[in-house]
């Protein structure tokens, strides 16, 4: 399996990793083109650092990978890239104390949730969403390709967040609002009204 990313989410998305799989035989790359003398994480872990070693990686059967970068666009861009060399896009749940309803209507390929989130019944989460540790998502609730949740959100009952969205630590959207594309919602902000597309709550 390959995560995209070295950085702070991908470590995060590591040690829940080393948690869940204690007992998997499941083999564990990583790729970073940007800090390339590095050649292990942790001693441990081989980084990548070509699209050529990913293909080569993929062409072995092993071509489960997600992405662990922060910024919803170039999450997206990322993961295409991927896929065109053959990966197979998969969702990561961690099970470090999550609790993700059975009665959860989608998660799609490349979410990827944090241990310690709760996700109500219902829920759909499409692809590419990013949800980082202790946030809540309420019953109903609809995120959009590519939404990138902080650390403590509060998702309310029926809210619907538009593709490329990041809601930031700790905030709250109360129930039924709906927030367009490519919104930013800055650290502790209560959101109690629709937010149309492009907007900044900072």
């Amino acid at each position: 399996m390959l995560i995209v990313g070295t950085g702070g989410l991908a470590r995060d998305v590591i040690t829940s990793w080393e948690l869940d799989q204690a007992n998997s035989t499941t083999e564990l790359y990583l790729f970073d083109n940007v800090n390339t003398d590095n050649h292990l994480l942790y001693d441990k872990y081989k980084i990548l650092h070509t699209t050529e070693q990913v293909k080569a990686l993929f062409e072995t059967g092993d071509s489960d990978f997600f992405v662990c970068i922060g910024n919803p666009l170039i999450r997206k861009r990322v993961t295409e890239t991927f896929e065109k060399l053959g990966g197979n896009l998969i969702p990561f749940i961690s099970c470090c104390v999550s609790i993700v309803s059975p009665k959860t209507k989608k998660i799609a390929g490349g979410v990827v949730i944090e241990p310690a989130v709760v996700v109500s019944k219902d829920v759909i989460l499409e692809k590419g969403v990013f949800i980082n540790a202790g946030t809540i998502i309420g019953h109903d609730a609809i995120l959009r390709e590519y939404v990138s949740v902080g650390p403590g959100v509060r998702i309310l009952g029926k809210v619907e967040i538009g593709e490329y969205s990041y809601i930031g630590t700790n905030a709250v959207i109360m129930p039924h609002v709906k927030i367009g594309k490519k919104v930013r919602i800055g650290v502790g902000k209560i959101i109690t009204e629709d937010v149309p597309d492009n907007s900044k709550i900072l």
